[in-house]
């Protein structure tokens, strides 16, 4: 899998680039982008002709990424929301585009809390809020603080009840 992390790895692949490494590396055969852009997610549909699996690896373009023919979407969510996940996978698949969009709205705050807050951090201890204790994250890497933990909580909570909705 060819894997655009700008965020993380400083290098900013184009789609260009990543349908060539599909086309000329014999073991790359799909694409996953974290770029943010969901422009580039339309650009790898468009210049592989739906051909090239890709997967949305940024948590807030989820829904997007699948309208524009993402095969799947890879996320640490799935930890601490796993039905929420599947269910929005499975809404997509079978075309209901209504409830599709009820369970990314219902799930979005803690798409962007997890975002916002640094996955290692905020997974771990929404983990750790649920019962599994995974410990501490790796140093450099602080825990989330008391108030990210309250916040967290009451994300969790919400999304779990059916109540939390995106403020944006």
């Amino acid at each position: 899998m060819a894997y655009n992390n700008p965020a993380t790895s400083g290098i900013d692949m184009s789609p260009e680039l990543m349908i060539r490494m599909v086309r000329e590396i014999d073991n790359v055969c799909m694409i996953k982008g974290s770029s943010g852009d969901i422009q580039r997610m339309h650009r790898i549909h468009e210049l592989s002709g739906g051909t090239v699996p890709f997967f949305n690896g940024s948590n807030p373009l989820a829904l997007e990424a699948f309208a524009a023919g993402a095969t799947g979407w890879c996320t640490a969510a799935a930890c601490l929301i796993p039905e929420q996940t599947l269910s929005l996978y499975a809404a997509v698949r079978s075309g209901n585009l209504a409830a599709a969009r009820q369970t990314f709205y219902r799930q979005l705050p803690l798409l962007q809390f997890i975002l916002k807050g640094g996955l290692p951090k905020t997974v771990k201890a929404g983990l750790q809020l649920q019962g599994l204790d995974v410990g501490a994250p790796r140093h450099p890497v602080l825990p989330l603080d008391e108030a990210g933990c309250r916040a967290l909580a009451t994300i969790l909570g919400q999304v779990a009840s059916g109540e939390a909705r995106s403020a944006a």
